[in-house]
């Protein structure tokens, strides 16, 4: 009977520690992926912070070409002799 308590009791054992070393690895697994995914967190945060800003700079100045153009499409010289319009 003894026999029987002491195997039971050892392959119990051994059973939760192939467990306990399953989990172990799991999650040094998931940590390390974890600290992959951070980094290309940031990488992607630095490419779309850049992207924005070229963007941004890529409206500004078409707004700004647009408002010159306008400008000059609508300035008008006054002819010889005509008094200013204003």
């Amino acid at each position: 009977m003894f026999c029987f308590v002491f195997l039971c009791v050892c392959q119990s054992s051994i059973r939760l520690q192939k467990f306990v070393f399953l989990m172990w690895r799991h999650y040094n697994y998931e940590r390390m992926r974890r600290g992959a995914d951070f980094y290309l967190l940031q990488s992607n945060s630095t490419y779309v912070n850049i992207w924005t800003a070229v963007q941004s700079l890529v409206i500004i100045t078409a707004g700004y070409l647009q408002l010159c153009f306008l400008k000059r499409l609508f300035k008008s010289e006054p002819a010889e002799g005509d008094k200013p319009r204003c």
